[in-house]
């Protein structure tokens, strides 16, 4: 008999790691002959009226809080003779927003501050089927997952990551087994801590991508032999980059950027040194990113300033390869952006503009050059001097990349064949 198995992950996304990530997921649970996997975007619109706002500044509240909210919006219990369950796995269900285009800030404060669909579905107007369907589904299998579509991190939404904690919650309060994979571990918010930590401490198997999120994982009391770093599931794409998408400018031979818009001003800003002295190698520049609705306005402001192209929509993940595997090499602090072109056989130099998460991944996988972090001074020297060293050497950094590629696909295969087995076992 196979066992049932929800997995909860981005379908409807502007972010081209996002595709890859949810895509390739979903090609290797429906790779495993003992699951029936149905697919879940994420949380109903319902929960969206909940928010930390509702819980109180005592911290010792916060975990009871979060257990009445789930228990009041996804009772243990819906009998049902007839369950609305999520679709069957398949490839097809993920969707890329290829706009590139970010509401203004000012416009997404005035649609959080009114919510009409929000508080539609709160008063049960609209979306009761879709609540219905995730509250079948969570009750109908035996496993459920979640991929939390890369990270927890400083920049991030918290209440959207309270959300799917309910139902990550809702599942274990139902005896079911769950697991929470590919993932890096940055929290800051001390209400989100507590609660991470309390329905991690449930999970049965908790998969993240480099060791100073096994460490984080660790220190919020989880049990270690739960804990498993594996590689970071976009490495299992294909290494075969089709042709490059229509309207793509990409000179042979350029230097690629995919610089992380939100954050790339958070460090010591030497990016015009940086610009100026890669400049000096007489390569074009192209802006390229897996996050265009976040990235496009800073890339267009250094491509105005260096006579850069600019890949102004968001291309497909696959699209991506094809454009990246034209570069020399990629300037990058996007992991997947980092991942997609290694991936199509183009070297990378990456910059941390996180907490530890790129530098770790990178050291995860035994990258042969330095994640520079752009807090340290002189960070943009040591960009220049790497890329110089990859341009020297390229087709050994080349190669590299391709036997680093092909080593994580193998790990991640061999990973989580085991995890899935031993959860699959009787309790």
């Amino acid at each position: 008999m196979k066992t049932k198995t929800a997995l909860i992950t981005r379908l409807s996304t502007q972010n081209a790691g996002n595709e890859a990530l949810s895509t390739e997921l979903i090609r290797m649970f429906r790779q495993k002959p003992d699951l029936e996997t149905r697919v879940l975007d994420r949380y109903p619109r319902k929960l969206e009226t909940r928010s930390f706002a509702e819980f109180g500044p005592d911290l010792s509240e916060a975990v009871p809080t979060f257990e009445r909210l789930t228990e009041a919006e996804l009772p243990r219990e819906r009998p049902v003779s007839n369950p609305s369950l999520a679709p069957l796995a398949d490839e097809s269900l993920v969707a890329l927003d290829t706009s590139g285009k970010e509401l203004p800030g000012w416009v997404r404060s005035v649609k959080r501050r009114i919510g009409v669909r929000r508080n539609l579905a709160a008063l049960g107007l609209i979306g009761r089927e879709e609540a219905n369907t995730t509250l079948d589904t969570l009750n109908w299998a035996d496993l459920v997952i979640w991929n939390p579509a890369g990270e927890f991190h400083p920049t991030g939404d918290p209440d959207q990551n309270l959300r799917i904690l309910m139902l990550m919650r809702a599942a274990q309060r139902a005896g079911k087994r769950t697991a929470i994979i590919n993932h890096s571990l940055e929290i800051e918010e001390p209400r989100l801590r507590a609660v991470v930590s309390h329905v991690y401490r449930h999970c049965d198997f908790l998969a993240v991508r480099e060791e100073p999120s096994a460490d984080a994982v660790r220190a919020l009391g989880v049990t270690p032999n739960r804990i498993q770093v594996v590689p970071d599931i976009v490495f299992r794409v294909s290494r075969e980059p089709g042709p490059l998408p229509a309207g793509a400018i990409v000179p042979e031979g350029a230097i690629g950027f995919s610089i992380n818009g939100l954050e790339a001003e958070s460090g010591l800003d030497e990016w015009d040194a940086l610009f100026s002295a890669l400049k000096a190698t007489g390569r074009p520049f192209v802006f390229v990113s897996n996050a265009a609705n976040h990235d496009l306005a800073f890339a267009e402001r250094m491509a105005l300033r260096y006579d850069g192209k600019v890949v102004g929509w968001q291309p497909k993940y696959r699209d991506l390869q094809s454009i990246m595997s034209r570069l020399a090499v990629l300037v990058s602090s996007r992991l997947h952006s980092s991942i997609l072109a290694m991936s199509a056989g183009t070297p990378v130099v990456t910059v941390e503009p996180s907490v530890h998460k790129l530098t770790g991944i990178m050291q995860e996988i035994r990258y042969p050059l330095a994640t520079r972090r752009s807090t340290d001074p002189g960070w943009s020297e040591r960009v220049v001097a790497d890329v110089s060293q990859i341009l020297a050497d390229r087709p050994r950094y080349a190669a590299l990349c391709a036997a680093i590629v092909d080593e994580q696909a193998r790990r991640i295969d061999d990973l989580y064949d085991k995890a899935l087995q031993a959860m699959m076992q009787p309790c």
